[in-house]
C-alpha cells in the first residue's frame, strides 16, 4: 500500500525548496545544484517546483537575493547609521561578519570565480548594479578630495572576500578567523582605516557649521553653499 504524503501548505513547500537548495549548496556548492536534486531533497513533485520557477537559473536568481549580503543585509547598515562615516564602517563590518558565517554566500563567490556561465555572470552583475548607488553616494562625498574612495573600497571589499575564503585553507598574513581575537583585529582595522579615509573630509569646524546653517536658513541652494564653502553637497545636507 502506497503511503500518502502529508499535505503541505504553500509556505511549507517554498521553505522545503529553499532548505533543500541550501543543504545541497553547503555540501556541494552551486556547481552541483540541479532541479532534480532540489526536488528529491525537498521531497516534492516536479510540478511543485516548476509552478514557482521556470528553471534552475530563475530559481538561483531569486535564491541568491536571500543570502547575498548586498541584497539582503545592506539596508540594515543604512538604518543603523547616523552619518556617512558610520555608514561606511557599518557596511564593511557588516560584510565581514555576514560573509564569515554565511556558507551559501561563500559558495556563491567561489562559483562566480570558477564557473563562467550566464547565471554566474548574472548574479555577479546584479550585485554590481545593486552597489552602484552606494558608489555614487561615496564618490559625491569625496568629490572635493584626492581620495578615490570607489577604488579603495573595491580593494577593501576584495580583501575581505579573500581573507574569508582563504581561511578554509589556512591563516592569511597570520590572521586566523577561527580565533575571536583575530576577528576583532580585522574589525578594528576596518574602523581605523575608515578613520584615516574620512579624516580629510571631516574638517568641518563649529564656525563652518554655523555659517552653513545660516545659509540654509536663508534658503541658499545647496549647490551654491557647496560652491562658496568648498564642502560637498552630502556634507551640507547632513548638517
Amino acid at each position: 500500500m502506497k503511503v500518502r504524503r502529508k499535505r503541505r501548505s504553500t509556505k511549507d513547500i517554498e521553505e522545503s525548496i529553499i532548505n533543500a537548495a541550501t543543504c545541497l549548496i553547503e555540501n556541494g556548492g552551486f556547481s552541483n545544484l540541479t532541479v532534480t536534486g532540489i526536488i528529491r531533497q525537498a521531497e516534492i513533485e516536479p510540478v511543485q517546483f516548476y509552478n514557482r520557477y521556470d528553471d534552475l537559473n530563475s530559481f538561483i536568481d531569486e535564491y541568491v537575493k536571500k543570502y547575498d549580503y548586498w541584497f539582503s543585509d545592506i539596508v540594515k547598515s543604512q538604518k543603523q547609521s547616523h552619518n556617512d562615516k558610520e555608514l561606511y564602517i557599518n557596511i564593511l563590518i557588516g560584510l565581514f561578519q555576514s560573509l564569515s558565517g554565511n556558507k551559501v554566500m561563500q559558495e556563491l563567490l567561489k562559483w562566480e570565480l570558477f564557473s563562467n556561465n550566464d547565471t554566474s555572470q548574472r548574479t555577479a552583475q546584479l550585485r554590481e548594479l545593486h552597489t552602484l548607488p552606494l558608489n555614487k553616494k561615496f564618490s559625491d562625498i569625496f568629490s572635493n578630495s584626492d581620495i578615490d574612495i570607489v577604488s579603495i573600497s573595491a580593494l577593501i571589499v576584495g580583501g575581505i572576500y579573500y581573507l574569508i575564503l582563504h581561511d578554509e585553507l589556512s591563516p592569511f598574513s597570520g590572521i586566523n578567523l577561527k580565533i575571536e581575537s583575530d576577528r576583532k583585529k580585522v574589525i578594528e582595522a576596518i574602523r581605523k582605516l575608515s578613520d584615516i579615509l574620512f579624516e580629510p573630509i571631516s574638517s568641518l569646524t563649529l564656525k563652518d557649521i554655523d555659517i552653513i546653517t545660516k545659509m540654509k536658513k536663508d534658503n541658499i541652494p545647496i549647490e551654491k553653499i557647496a560652491y562658496y564653502t568648498g564642502f560637498t553637497k552630502e556634507m551640507i545636507i547632513s548638517i
